[in-house]
């Protein structure tokens, strides 16, 4: 996720230098001396920053509500199948962190169901 933000922000970057270097050597004015208003301009670069920085919000978001979500794990293993509650970020291969702070490891027979997920 730190990548999507890091890209995000060389992108912001990237348009900010070309719009600071375009708007160095813009066009020749015929009056040298006649001041410039170019507040259209910057409102829309301002504009454009703001919508990706509040898209990325969004985004991060969405992705770490989605990560916290509680899920039930069933393990099923050589004796009974035993129900953890578990974060859905908290399920890795063979290791799994429960609610409560538990750490439970699989073995290698154990077979593993997410009850409430996609």
């Amino acid at each position: 996720m730190l990548t999507k933000l890091l890209f995000t922000a060389l992108v912001v970057a990237m348009v900010y230098a070309i719009y600071r270097s375009r708007s160095r050597i813009g066009p020749q004015r015929s009056q040298p001396g006649a001041p410039v208003d170019n507040r259209f301009g910057r409102l829309v670069s301002y504009g454009f920053v703001g919508v990706l920085m509040a898209i990325s919000a969004i985004g991060y978001y969405f992705h770490w509500r989605s990560q916290h979500e509680v899920v039930s794990v069933r393990v099923i293993g050589g004796g009974n199948p035993t129900t953890y509650q578990v974060y859905r970020h908290s399920v890795d291969r063979r290791v799994l962190k429960t609610v409560d702070g538990r750490t439970v490891v699989l073995g290698a027979a154990d077979r593993l169901e997410l009850l409430n997920g996609d």
